[in-house]
């Protein structure tokens, strides 16, 4: 006979960001006959491709005026696409008043950027020349109210500095860019596929799963993300497919979630929803 038990968020196990324990109303021995599957699973896309734990959201920025200054900056946990990442280092350069004014002050001039480059299907690094006071003067730019830096001397580009776990994002080994000082414009693109989007499938485990097959030997079910951060994911079998149970007596079962690497998962938002089916019509 197939039993059906749903588990949803509140078999969540607290602090574990990837687990799940559903406590089963009594103990129960199951043999190597009986088989288990999922029968339908609904989970949000709440991973994150920058944080903390993934030691990819720390810059450091020198700025190249006539004094270097160096800031370093750490990244909020968040989804992030190259323009996002852009978009907080120039955040970063606007509240430190690192940039200039050009028309009159209408515009903001920036002198670092991140930037797509889909053609390539890379990200690309530019890095623009801090102007000396009269190739500013003759460029229409001045400094903003509130700056404390001064012209170089000679023209001179800003650096970012970020370590390999960055540099995956964005398809670079860990590095400075520019290496050294220049006096021109200067850019790069990905040497490598950016891996933008770190995870793109969730792998569950379970407790009550043994198998010769895999490893880790209770890989149960896998999930490929097709949506974007915040979208529901549903999935709902069109036959479910069994995996045995080792033979046991068990009290509990553990569902626990992994990226496609069986790297632990931080699961932003812990509602699901899944039906599991176990399998013991062949013990009859």
């Amino acid at each position: 006979m197939v039993k059906l038990i749903a588990i949803t968020n509140a078999s969540y196990v607290a602090g574990s960001q990837n687990s799940y324990s559903y406590s089963l109303p009594q103990s129960v021995k199951f043999t190597n006959k009986s088989k288990c599957g999922i029968v339908s699973l609904a989970v949000y896309n709440s991973t994150f491709n920058v944080q903390a734990s993934r030691n990819n959201n720390t810059l450091t920025f020198i700025w190249n005026s006539a004094v270097p200054v160096t800031y370093t900056w750490t990244i909020p946990d968040g989804y992030y696409s190259a323009g996002d990442l852009n978009s907080f280092l120039q955040s970063q350069l606007y509240a430190n008043n690192l940039y200039c004014l050009s028309n009159n002050g209408a515009n903001v001039v920036y002198f670092y950027e991140i930037v797509q480059n889909a053609v390539r299907y890379s990200i690309q690094l530019n890095s623009y020349y801090i102007p000396t006071q009269a190739n500013a003067t003759s460029l229409g730019y001045t400094q903003p109210t509130g700056a404390t830096w001064s012209f170089p001397s000679s023209n001179q580009t800003p650096q970012l500095t970020f370590n390999a776990s960055f540099g995956n994002l964005i398809g670079m080994s860990g590095q400075t860019f520019p290496s050294s000082i220049q006096a021109t414009n200067q850019s790069q693109i990905s040497t490598q596929t950016p891996i933008i989007s770190p995870v793109n499938s969730y792998i569950l485990t379970c407790n009550l799963i043994n198998s010769k097959y895999s490893i880790p030997s209770n890989t149960f079910f896998s999930l490929p993300l097709n949506g974007s951060l915040g979208q529901l994911i549903s999935y709902v079998a069109p036959s479910v497919v069994y995996s045995d149970i080792a033979p046991n007596t068990y009290s509990n079962i553990v569902i626990s979630f992994y990226d496609q690497l069986f790297n632990k998962l931080q699961m932003n938002d812990n509602e699901v929803v899944m039906t599991i089916a176990i399998d013991d019509s062949a013990e009859a």
